[in-house]
Formats: structure tokens, sequence, C-alpha cells
């Protein structure tokens, strides 16, 4: 059995290289003993320290713990080392991971809902479930989650083989038929399990489910534990105080001044669409030739109303800036595209569009010159 799973409040030892394997850019180290945690389970590695050396990751092939560090990292084989183990990254993970038991114990007593995947962030950490879960089943299953913390059960792990389980319920059947790991939380939750997890539900602290979002038939759920969502509240915190500031109302306000700002916004944005439209038929109408190419200031959205105005008008405009920004309005005269796919072929030109309309960004600037150029000789048989 692995070091980490007889010890798991070990966290500085010594010991000495057994093998190092040299590979592109890193090298690969097994030791004698080993209580780093290997990644594994939906739980990443352990971090820390071989002879001050950062341990980059740390995975297992068969019984063998291997520990993944920069190259040139100076060990050698038969070497002593000090192994170091980052306390509180073992720390977080064994409070991610143990929070993870408990809110899918909730989730699958009290409202039916399975849990078919687990993955452990450095941000946060996720459950996949097998259906989706609606917003009052987890603002339920959050309060629970934190109701179980505050009664401070015990966090028990012990091994049993196949035939001396009993009837202890587990969550999930295992295959395994010796040195099986279980982790049990009071009389809520018995499950097999390799990962690290902390002593007592005291340790979990606080429980917040942050998003929940579709996923595969079923719902990804957002949560943490711990200082993590000490932190988070502490973050929404400082952003409502910020909100709070630039828009001068008290709390129980805020919410119904972001509609009115959103909707003050949509109406702007109506106003000026309605501006701009009305000032490109105003741009237009001083055209007097069918075909114009001209460099403007103009922004793209004037760019494209009066563009659009000069095709209803039956002209041509290529409008292009310093930026090399450029819109080609061909209308029904010619094919757009086929003048933009020649341009390609001479420039660093993206983008693209329709029969009468396209648009792109030239990537040297510097080359709007000779782009025009070509786009004049592309015009010439136009026939209008």
């Amino acid at each position: 059995m692995l070091p980490y799973l007889t010890d798991p409040q070990i966290t500085r030892f010594h010991t000495r290289v057994k093998s190092v394997v040299e590979e592109k850019d890193r090298v690969m180290v097994s030791l004698q003993k080993s209580y780093f945690y290997p990644e594994g389970g939906g739980q990443p590695s352990d971090q820390g320290t071989l002879n001050g050396k950062p341990v980059l990751r740390v995975f297992t092939e068969g019984e063998e713990i291997w520990h993944e560090l920069e190259a040139f990292s100076g060990l050698t084989i038969n070497m002593p080392v000090e192994g170091i183990i980052d306390p509180e990254k073992r720390r977080d993970h064994s409070v991610q991971h143990t929070a993870q038991h408990l809110f899918t114990a909730v989730l699958k007593d009290g409202f039916g809902v399975e849990t078919v995947a687990f993955h452990l962030g450095e941000q946060y950490t996720t459950i996949d479930t097998d259906r989706e879960v609606e917003e009052e089943v987890l603002t339920a299953a959050e309060k629970r989650v934190n109701d179980l913390i505050g009664e401070d059960l015990p966090v028990s792990v012990y091994i049993r083989d196949k035939w001396n389980l009993g009837s202890l319920p587990l969550r999930k059947a295992t295959d395994l038929a010796t040195n099986i790991r279980i982790v049990q939380i009071g009389e809520v939750d018995y499950c097999a399990c390799g990962g690290t997890h902390v002593s007592s539900l005291k340790d979990l602290r606080l429980f917040r489910v942050m998003q929940s979002e579709k996923h595969k038939g079923g719902s990804r759920l957002y949560f943490l534990a711990g200082n993590r969502a000490f932190r988070y509240l502490r973050d929404m915190e400082d952003t409502v105080r910020l909100l709070q500031k630039e828009v001068q109302v008290n709390v129980d306000e805020l919410p119904f001044r972001v509609v009115r700002l959103r909707e003050e916004r949509d109406e702007y944005r109506k106003m000026v669409q309605e501006l701009t439209a009305r000032l490109g038929v105003a741009l237009a109408q001083g055209y007097t030739e069918d075909t114009v190419v001209q460099e403007v200031d103009f922004e793209d959205e004037l760019m494209k109303a009066v563009g659009l105005e000069m095709n209803r008008r039956k002209k041509v405009a290529v409008f292009y800036r310093p930026d090399g920004r450029i819109f080609l309005f061909t209308g029904e005269a010619k094919d757009a595209r086929k003048i933009f796919e020649s341009l390609k072929a001479r420039f660093a030109l993206r983008g693209g569009g329709s029969r009468s309309l396209v648009q792109g960004i030239l990537e040297k600037p510097e080359e709007m010159g000779s782009l025009i150029s070509q786009v004049y000789s592309a015009l010439l048989d136009l026939e209008i």
C-alpha cells in the first residue's frame, strides 16, 4: 500500500533516490519511499520539493511513485533526499475532496442526483451529475452540507477486504478485493477512496456552490470549501462595494440600479443605431460618383451605414482606415468575395463576408496603398 495512505500526516521525510529517468525538459525520479500523494481519482498530486527542487507533478505506474522535476535536478541514484510536502496545499486538497464526498452524498440521498465525475482544480472543484439540477435543489443541498459541517461529524479512514466489508452501505461499488480504503463521514457517507481527507467536518468551515451549467445531459456544479469559500465571499464583497461606490446606492438598491443601467444602455444603443443610420444616409448623399474609394476615420458601424446606403443607391464604395480596416460594398455590381480572395492572394488580409459586402483587416497597414491600387484594378470592369 502506498505510504501516504497509511501515514497521511507525514509531510517531511528522508529517503534515497531509487531511479532517475531523463526526458526532454523534465526528470522523473522514483524514491525508495515517498509520502507524496500522486494524482488520481479527480484529485491533483501534492506539491513540494525534493532537496529543495520543486516537484511539478507526482503520478504512479503500478506501485511506483514518480516525481516530475525540471531538468538538471542534480539527483542521482542512491542519493539521500529530503522530501517536503506543501502542507497548505495538502490540507486544501483534503478539504475540497471531503467536501465533494459530502456534497455528493447529500445530492444522492436527499434529491436522487448521482455524481458521475469529479475534478479538483486549482481554483474550484466540480462534479458532473446524471441529470440537470434545479436552482432550488442546489440551494437546499448547499444548506444541508453546511448544516452537517456545523454538526462536526467525524471523518474516519480504515482498510477493509471484500470479505469483511460486512453491511457497509458503500455509495459506489468497488472492484477491489483487498486493501479497500473506506472514507466514512459520520453515518452520512461511506465511500471507497484513495484520496486525502480531513479528520472532521469542522475543518471544511464553509461550503459554497459557485455556479451550475448544463453538461452532457446533466449539470456541472462548481463549488468551494474552507479557505477557498471564504476567499470567494471576500471577493464578492469587494465587488459589491466597488459597484456601490460606482453607482452610489445601498446594497438593497443595487439589483434595481443594475437593471435600470442595463435598460438605459439598451436605450442608448438603439439611439446610437438610429443616429448612425441617419448619418450614414446624409454622408452617402454627399457622394456623387458611382464608385467611391476613400480613406476615412469612421468607426466600423458608420462605415457599414454609409456603405449600405451607397449600395441602396446602386453605387459601389470602398472605405478603409490607416489602422488596416477595410470594407468593400459592391452591391449587385460585382461579387465582393472574389475581389477579396484575389487580395488575400497578394496581402496578409483577414476577413470575409457576403457577395455584396466584405470586411477585413490588413495585418501590415503600411501596405494599404498597394492594396488599394489592386482594388482600383478590380473595380475597373464593374458594370453598373
